[in-house]
């Protein structure tokens, strides 16, 4: 397991956007986690839309180049058949990993003493 990230997502997200630290378990925390890892879930789900109906679309206006054959298939089977899953599994190989930076970067900033946090 030497691929599981380090961290340093090149983010603060122990501190509120006005610079307030927030406690671990606060909910205004919490609030901050989340809405991190929903972007990281938004933009993976874009690229994957973007796979899914970029598909269609190239087949209706590129006929040409999406029935040109490789290896016998044409680029579309091609690309369903055999691109397709593992395309689904580097998107999900890439918002693994991220979380789990984010995750550990959430682990390594928070912080736990009670004369500097804010309990919101």
């Amino acid at each position: 397991m030497s691929d599981i990230p380090t961290g340093n997502t090149g983010e603060d997200i122990h501190t509120s956007p006005d610079g307030t630290r927030y406690e671990v378990h606060s909910e205004q925390y919490l609030h901050l986690v989340m809405s991190k890892q929903l972007k990281l879930s938004l933009k993976c789900f874009a690229v994957f839309v973007i796979i899914l109906v970029g598909v269609p679309l190239a087949n209706f206006y590129l006929p040409q180049i999406m029935n040109y054959r490789i290896w016998g298939f044409t680029f579309t089977w091609l690309f369903l058949g055999v691109l397709f899953y593992p395309l689904t599994w580097l998107i999900a190989r890439i918002y693994v990993t991220r979380s789990l930076a984010l995750e550990h970067d959430i682990s390594t900033r928070a912080t736990w003493e009670e004369g500097s946090v804010h309990h919101g």
